[in-house]
């Protein structure tokens, strides 16, 4: 707790003191009687701003997880442990950490009963993704005239996840060669209720007995379950290589943070599509891997994304088997990466043969740094050495890049 002295209280402390010189020096009783009085009420106004602001109890609540640009609802309690009742009571929480140029938003709370907790609410809009802390509380009080101002800083802490926006996406089906659609679709082994019946393994703990297959359990004395897949219309993995360079911009407007935006895209639309999609990142001598499809995988993924963090150079020798082991052969590789260099290039011609398609996001950084779009707007698209390249810029539309490069990496296959 600390206290503020205003322009008033500055003077009525130095009207006080001159008061008190004068009382001192003259001896006058009526001068010392109003000396006495400047003092005490000096002292029963600086001790009012103090419990002002004494006795009050904070809880913050809101939703664990958030989406960045969207506006989170922020719920704060307050209650009062002092015997009276509270008026005016002014409260500032700080979030600056999800709101860059925006530190705190101030609340009232006009009434606080003892022992009754009383609310209010603001909204808060995330900048980007990122796991990030709200906190500390400052309660803001005084004496009713205004001559002294006390603050009340309050450690409650919470914490908030917030999720990529994901791009508007809609996966179109590859074309098929095959007189049966489905001949040509991936199967996915997934726990739940499923279509398609894939065989029978040792039964999980958890699981629905109705699972169980009671000819093979009889056999061979223990439980078995039957094992499911789902058909999928497609695999795709998402490489993005987590370099320095994909940091270059704003924390907001960056290379990685279009990329992640990208990937969240294409995870949102599991839910709604039937393919898989996997995904791994590499940062340094560090990698995330996730795969899979539906809306459990997306809420998964997401939060995968939030919490990505950390940079470095590609170690392309030692994450060689990661990327052909972890990301099934033949889908379609769509690889994120910032001014590929000679050697990049190279890797990625070598990994083309390996997968169904593969599509390049390159990213313009000079716009970035400068936070302008490009001269031309718009992604560019290229094709050749074996896969095709969407160079993305500042405020770029990454829905018409992510369909752009799906369309090229597609057609660059059907000309093989």
């Amino acid at each position: 707790m600390f206290s503020k002295f205003t322009a008033i209280s500055v003077v009525f402390l130095a009207l006080t003191a001159f008061s008190a010189g004068v009382a001192l020096v003259f001896r006058n009783p009526l001068l010392v009687y109003t000396a006495v009085f400047l003092v005490v009420t000096n002292v029963v106004l600086f001790i009012w701003a103090q419990l002002s602001v004494s006795g009050l109890q904070l809880k913050r609540k809101h939703s664990s997880l958030a989406v960045a640009t969207h506006p989170v609802d922020v719920r704060l309690e307050l209650t009062n442990e002092r015997r009276n009742t509270r008026y005016g009571t002014l409260g500032f929480d700080l979030h600056q950490q999800i709101t860059p140029g925006q530190d705190y938003t101030a609340v009232a709370f006009l009434e606080a009963p003892r022992g009754v907790p009383v609310g209010a609410e603001y909204q808060a809009i995330p900048a980007r993704r990122g796991v990030f802390r709200l906190g500390p509380f400052y309660l803001y009080g005084g004496d009713p005239f205004g001559f002294y101002k006390c603050w009340a800083r309050k450690d409650e802490y919470t914490e908030l996840t917030v999720l990529p926006n994901p791009v508007p996406f809609r996966f179109t089906r590859p074309a098929s060669t095959s007189m049966l659609a489905q001949d040509e679709m991936e199967t996915v082994p997934v726990s739940g209720e499923s279509t398609e019946f894939f065989g029978v393994r040792e039964y999980a703990e958890g699981e629905s007995l109705r699972r169980v297959h009671w000819r093979s359990t009889a056999r061979l004395g223990k439980l078995i379950s039957r094992q499911y897949e789902l058909n999928v219309a497609a695999a795709i993995s998402v490489l993005v290589l987590v370099t320095p360079e994909m940091l270059a911009g704003s924390p907001v407007d960056n290379a990685l943070e279009y990329s992640l935006r990208m990937v969240a895209g294409l995870g949102n639309a599991t839910t709604h599509e039937r393919y898989q999609l996997s995904f791994l990142a590499l940062m340094g001598d560090k990698h995330v891997t996730l795969s899979g499809t539906g809306r459990r995988f997306y809420q998964q993924l997401a939060v995968t994304l939030a919490q990505l963090e950390g940079s470095g150079p590609v170690a392309w020798n030692s994450h060689a088997k990661v990327i052909l082991n972890y990301l099934p052969a033949g889908s379609s590789l769509i690889v994120f990466t910032s001014d590929p260099s000679e050697e990049t290039r190279q890797r990625l011609r070598q990994l083309a043969v390996h997968f169904r398609r593969l599509g390049v996001f390159s990213f313009d950084r000079k716009s970035f740094e400068r936070a302008r779009r490009p001269e031309t707007p718009g992604p560019k698209l290229a094709l050749g050495e074996g896969y095709a390249v969407c160079e993305v810029g500042y405020g770029d539309d990454l829905s018409q890049a992510l369909m752009m490069l799906l369309g090229a990496a597609g057609k660059m296959r059907e000309h093989r």
